[in-house]
């Protein structure tokens, strides 16, 4: 694994941006082979993954994920595709076909071997959608408050109003939310609450927000007010994210994919999520779950990714 001191790899992974600065301090923390290289022609997929990771937890990857997306950039033709995987969803696992959730994958994998659970994690969703996946991203609700905060906030097109009385706050409490509908200016905490609350709809209208707020921080990265203000606070807004961001792209790679998509724009992301639609039910005695419908996945992928989305 490689913790991540990179402005343009940072970039690169929170939004698919890039700025012309480099911090090139890195510190290598897992074996080579898991180290994720690009040749600059091929399609390059990351799994994204938000912890559920307060900070008393802070360093600890033995966490439950709460968001996860497929990110995939493809350099042939110049498009970025989000898939997003609601949390509840059911897979199978490689080794034995035991159905679990999604977002106990990457604690799973830890079990197994400390520093193990994003590698884990990324095996399990290659196997089930049959889409290679390169590389991984993990960061904590720090890193996510820490970078929309530095980018001065984001704007959202709230579709419906929202009220969460049990919300949850960073320390397992309660902090009540409420956003009005329409046009809405977020600071980084209020952008994560915007994420992650669920209590009023569902998991599925969850997703949409996230993917909303992926485009919303894309789109506030084009700005040329915004890099400026990231390059000069760099060396802060890095230390800041200390301990907070993972991946293990190599760092020239993600620099290379930073520059390769500095000049797309929002119309160049397609999305999609796996929904109730590509999805069937599935009784496992305790109750019921729901898991990929595998018939429908090339459908799906096709939609979110484009017709070449195996290469």
């Amino acid at each position: 694994m490689i913790r991540l001191f990179s402005l343009m790899s940072l970039i690169l992974i929170t939004t698919f941006a890039s700025v012309p600065f480099v911090n090139a301090s890195l510190t290598v923390q897992a074996q080579d082979a898991y180290t994720a290289y690009w040749d600059g022609q091929s399609r390059f997929t990351v799994l994204v993954m938000g912890m559920d990771r307060r900070p008393t937890e802070h360093n600890s990857l033995e966490v439950r994920t709460d968001a996860m997306m497929l990110i995939s950039y493809d350099p042939r033709t110049e498009q970025i595709g989000i898939l997003s995987i609601p949390r509840d969803m059911h897979f199978p696992l490689v080794e034995n076909g035991e159905l679990v959730r999604v977002n106990t994958l990457m604690m799973r994998g830890e079990h197994i071997e400390k520093g193990y659970g994003p590698i884990y994690a990324m095996d399990t969703l290659q196997y089930n959608f049959g889409l290679y996946i390169d590389a991984y991203i993990l960061f904590d609700f720090n890193a996510f408050i820490t970078f929309v905060d530095a980018i001065g906030g984001i704007t959202v097109d709230v579709p419906i109003a929202i009220y969460d009385s049990l919300f949850p706050d960073l320390e397992y409490g309660y902090d009540p939310l409420e956003i009005e509908r329409g046009l809405q200016t977020l600071d980084g905490y209020d952008a994560l609450r915007y994420a992650r609350t669920r209590h009023g709809d569902s998991d599925y209208m969850r997703v949409q927000r996230q993917i909303a707020v992926v485009k919303a921080t894309f789109e506030k990265l084009q700005e040329p007010e915004t890099l400026n203000n990231i390059v000069e606070n760099a060396p802060d807004l890095l230390a800041e994210l200390t301990n907070s961001l993972y991946t293990n792209i190599a760092p020239q790679d993600a620099i290379r994919l930073g520059l390769e998509m500095a000049d797309l724009s929002v119309e160049d992301i397609s999305s999609g999520s796996l929904d109730t639609s590509y999805s069937t039910v599935v009784n496992l005695g305790t109750g019921t779950v729901r898991v990929p419908d595998r018939s429908l996945l090339p459908e799906l992928l096709t939609e979110v990714f484009g017709t070449n989305y195996v290469g």
